[in-house]
C-alpha cells in the first residue's frame, strides 16, 4: 500500500534543494527566502520525512508479516530503507555544499 511512498519522503527534500536552492543561487529575486534559510528546511525536512519513512516501511514490514505468518523473518528490507535514508542525507549534504561553493565563486566574480 505504502510501497514507494518512503521514496518519494526521501527524495523530496533533495528535489526542494535542487529546484530552490538554483533558483536562489541564480535568480535573486525569484524567491524572498535566503539560501541558508532554504538549506536549514530542506536539511531539517529531510530527517522528519526519514522518520516518517521509517514508520511506514516498519508498518509494511509488520502488515506483510501478518499478512504471510509462516514466511521467514528478515530485517533486511528495513536496513535497506535504513541505509537508503543515510545515503540521501549525505547527498543532500554534499548539494548545500556544491551549491554553496557555487553561490561563493558567483559573488567572487560579481565582486
Amino acid at each position: 500500500m505504502f510501497g514507494i511512498a518512503c521514496l518519494i519522503l526521501v527524495i523530496l527534500p533533495i528535489l526542494f534543494q535542487l529546484i530552490v536552492g538554483s533558483k536562489t543561487i541564480f535568480f535573486k529575486n525569484s524567491t524572498k527566502l535566503k539560501f541558508g534559510k532554504i538549506s536549514l528546511i530542506s536539511f531539517i525536512s529531510q530527517i522528519i520525512f526519514s522518520i516518517a519513512a521509517i514508520y511506514i516501511a516498519n508498518y509494511n514490514l509488520s502488515k506483510y508479516f501478518d499478512e504471510h505468518p509462516n514466511s521467514t523473518r528478515c530485517g533486511m528490507p528495513f536496513f535497506g530503507v535504513l541505509m537508503s535514508i543515510i545515503f540521501f542525507i549525505i547527498v543532500l549534504c554534499i548539494l548545500i555544499l556544491l551549491q554553496f561553493f557555487i553561490k561563493i565563486l558567483k559573488e567572487r566574480k560579481k565582486s
